[in-house]
């Protein structure tokens, strides 16, 4: 019995092993909610106290209104989506006169970043301490705060306990922003270059976009691609093309849809010093990925008349 229940979840649950499938979440949140307002009526009916009735028609009505607007509002913005998917692909939606419209009103505001003028290694440390500083601070809120908490006099046992995790959980936030913050995804970066002078000279000319922790910098002679964990530089001789990926995102909350996102990547195609093909994804906003891909094909390949290409849809959900 035991096993087929294993089974059973198992088979339930989609294949990112977060999200149970809609139909049957939406079936269980009923059955549930039905099982739990049954359990009131029956100690309504041995109680007769009508506080019971109430609190299950407040608790579990509402919870199986919500479940079945949700289920529904995945279903339409599911068929919505295959439009949107449609559109990118084919490269229409960067056609359409709205959406031109709104790119040149977001080029008017924003440009290509400026490069530190103290280069190209002061320059991407910066820019990981700007991202990642904050991990640092949260941990020494966490980790100052437990300790305080910790030497309280007359502090109960658990609350020391749970200041003990407080203060593991501040120190490892304060090493992973201090590992940040020293760049060591740059040192290790440095230590892998051979023609580092050439990559600088580079880098300090390129075009640059960054959004949140990724980055690319297109140079004269190298790609630059940093993310929150790498840095790489690639040849741009080895450089076959570039494409821009688009990523939907499906939210939910305790299993019920909440909404969803498209998240945009810019994908560099290139051949490997093994001579194997391999693609690097950033990410950045849409309209920076529209700047970039004109860019490359401005400096890569004039002749040809460039248009949106696009790479891959991918479906993607995430419980949050």
């Amino acid at each position: 019995m035991i096993e087929k229940l294993k089974e059973k979840t198992k088979e339930i649950i989609s294949a990112n092993n977060t999200v149970i499938e809609p139909k049957k979440n939406l079936v269980l949140v009923i059955f549930t909610a039905v099982c739990v307002f049954a359990v009131f009526v029956g100690i309504y009916f041995f109680t007769r106290d009508i506080e019971y009735l109430v609190i299950a028609a407040l608790s579990m009505i509402p919870l199986i209104i919500y479940a079945v607007y949700s289920f529904f509002k995945e279903k339409r913005q599911d068929i919505s989506s295959e439009k949107d998917k449609h559109e990118f692909l084919s490269g229409a939606k960067y056609r359409q006169k709205e959406w031109k419209t709104a790119y040149f009103q977001y080029k008017e505001k924003h440009s290509f970043e400026t490069i530190s003028k103290k280069g190209m290694v002061y320059d991407l440390k910066k820019r990981y301490r700007k991202n990642n500083f904050w991990v640092m601070r949260l941990g020494l809120l966490f980790f100052i705060g437990s300790v305080l908490i910790l030497f309280i006099p007359m502090t109960e046992l658990k609350d020391k306990v749970g200041a003990f995790f407080g203060i593991l959980l501040g120190g490892v936030l304060i090493a992973i922003g201090f590992n940040s913050f020293m760049g060591v995804a740059v040192q290790k970066f440095l230590k892998q270059q051979k023609d580092l002078t050439e990559i600088e000279k580079s880098y300090v000319k390129g075009k640059m976009l960054s959004f949140g922790d990724n980055g690319i910098n297109i140079g004269s002679s190298y790609t630059v691609i940093y993310t929150n964990k790498f840095v790489y530089a690639i040849d741009n001789n080895s450089i076959q093309d570039m494409t821009r990926k688009m990523v939907r995102v499906k939210q939910y909350e305790d299993n019920l849809y909440s909404g969803q996102e498209y998240r945009y990547y810019i994908s560099l195609i290139y051949t490997a010093s093994d001579g194997m093909t391999k693609t690097i994804s950033v990410r950045l906003d849409e309209f920076q990925c529209e700047m970039m891909m004109a860019e490359f094909n401005r400096r890569f390949y004039p002749e040809r008349e460039y248009d949106s290409t696009a790479l891959e849809i991918i479906e993607n959900s995430v419980s949050v």
